[in-house]
């Protein structure tokens, strides 16, 4: 049976986090804290499946608060190697990035992730799509940037952690599965896309009701994986 464990970038997203769930919580947001992360829950808490569990910004008009959105593939949107020599462009990371710039998660594992979401939060709309990550977000720029265009929704952390479990297999043996499960917050890429206070302390209550189901989730992971 798998050992899950669960990647809570903030404290705030992991109010109301049941005790029982194998957790690494508020390292921080952004690439190197969710790296971090990463590496508690393989190395100290022996997990063998890290996903990701937090909020995210929608990029796309069809998704809004309180969708949920399971990263198919992900890309670094702020990641750059230009001028080197053989440097394709924005996103592009050398024996990681795909021909089109993006990166492949475990399809057996989404899928499961977009099972179980859809089973433990049946009033919440799931899909599976696209979510780049990077440290810095610009609403005017969004739609310009090539990798946020085809994104669903951008994080600070997805693509950082799937290339960490990615060079830990490819360099050092060591297999991990990776998933990731963002739950919508606002429309990233709108000119309002910052959320009034008392707006997003109201997304955040509706958050932490989610996070009280979790064991339901990690449950249905582990029986079903």
């Amino acid at each position: 049976m798998a050992k899950i464990g669960l990647l809570i970038p903030t404290d705030m997203e992991a109010v109301g986090v049941p005790e029982c769930c194998m957790v690494a919580a508020g390292f921080g947001p952004g690439k190197s804290s969710s790296c971090a992360a990463a590496a508690d829950l393989i190395f100290k808490k022996h997990c063998d499946t890290v996903v990701i569990w937090g909020t995210a910004g929608s990029l796309s008009p069809e998704l809004h608060a309180g969708d949920i959105v399971v990263a198919g593939r992900t890309a670094h949107k702020d990641f750059s190697l230009t001028p080197l020599p053989g440097a394709r462009g924005l996103g592009d990371v050398p024996d990681f990035s795909e021909a089109d710039f993006w990166h492949t998660l475990d399809s057996s594992l989404a899928e499961l992730l977009l099972q179980a979401v859809q089973t433990v939060f049946p009033e919440h709309r799931a899909v599976i799509g696209p979510v780049c990550s990077g440290d810095i977000f610009d609403p005017a720029q969004a739609r310009g940037n090539p990798i946020e265009a085809q994104a669903y929704a951008v994080d600070m952390e997805t693509s950082a952690v799937a290339e960490f479990c990615y060079r830990l297999r490819e360099k050092s043996g060591i297999a991990v599965r990776f998933g990731t499960i963002r739950v919508i917050s606002n429309n990233a890429a709108t000119s309002d896309s910052s959320l009034a206070c008392d707006d997003f302390t109201t997304f955040l209550k509706l958050f932490a009701q989610m996070n009280a189901r979790l064991p339901r989730l990690l449950e249905y992971l582990k029986i079903s994986n």
